[in-house]
């Protein structure tokens, strides 16, 4: 098995896991993308898919999304099972962050993304958005950037510099009329975890934080998810949303999880860590 992990809590039962997979597997031309995974990650945790590039993380990520086949072993998204019910899967697992798969248009203002995303989750016969349920969005939206730079403003001195915290504006304007294209990457980032956000699924994955490649821009990035899933704990406790994310450095997580220790309250943080097969 090319995989270990660390569980920083009290392990949960397996029972109440959001997702379970066992001795998971996925084969491609070259040999293993990835190959005994044991994994529990229970409702409501923070799981962090560590591994160099090429160790399997996107296409891991995807098979737990219902959005790739594996060759080998059993998984399940509550009740579901991922290899025969991958369709259902797909609407219980959202899509943050993969490149390729969840780009956003160049063209498209943050309003235009946000309208189109409400609608298909809409039904058939309702083909439009109002303006008052587009700012509710926006403005969650924008609780969501505000917190996450008031927890960079009180990371410890010599992290990240006192200008790179104040002058940073990553904040989406009140009508979202900004184009994508006058976006930075980490704005980009959190309208994709906003849009992901809005069908309420209770697991949402992300791929590769480490594309932002300013530390500062990843810290904000951990926060932002960390900040969401506690809103939407407080919002719903029944239904807290299960956080699946991949890096190659899972050393921010730790410093936002310290600053962030009184304020936010997932089930459990954990990691799982890849490693690269050889390629045939």
């Amino acid at each position: 098995m090319q995989s270990t992990s660390q569980a920083f809590v009290d392990e949960t039962d397996r029972a109440i896991s959001q997702v379970s997979l066992r001795d998971w597997g996925m084969s491609g031309k070259q040999g293993d993308v990835f190959s005994g995974i044991d994994l529990d990650v229970p409702r409501g945790s923070v799981t962090v898919i560590q591994g160099a590039a090429g160790s399997g993380k996107t296409s891991l990520l995807l098979s737990i999304a219902g959005r790739m086949h594996v060759d080998t072993g059993e998984g399940h998204v509550g009740d579901l099972d991922i290899r025969k019910q991958a369709r259902r899967v797909r609407e219980q697992v959202t899509v943050g962050h993969v490149a390729g798969l969840t780009d956003l248009e160049n063209d498209f203002t943050l309003a235009q993304h946000l309208a189109e995303r409400l609608i298909m989750l809409q039904p058939w016969y309702k083909p439009w958005v109002s303006k008052s349920s587009l700012h509710e969005v926006i403005d969650v939206i924008r609780e969501t950037f505000t917190s996450a730079t008031e927890v960079i403003d009180r990371l410890p001195e010599g992290n990240f510099s006192p200008s790179d915290v104040k002058d940073a504006d990553f904040l989406i304007d009140d009508e979202g009329k900004a184009f994508v294209s006058e976006l930075s990457e980490l704005q980009k980032f959190l309208l994709e975890l906003g849009l992901a956000s809005l069908a309420q699924a209770p697991v949402v994955v992300l791929d590769n934080i480490d594309y932002l490649r300013e530390r500062e821009d990843r810290a904000r990035a951990w926060a932002a998810i960390l900040i969401y899933q506690e809103v939407r704990r407080k919002r719903d406790p029944e239904s807290p949303l299960t956080v699946i994310a991949s890096c190659e450095d899972s050393s921010d997580v730790d410093l936002v999880l310290d600053a962030l220790r009184t304020e936010v309250s997932p089930a459990s943080v954990s990691t799982l860590q890849l490693t690269r097969h050889p390629r045939h």
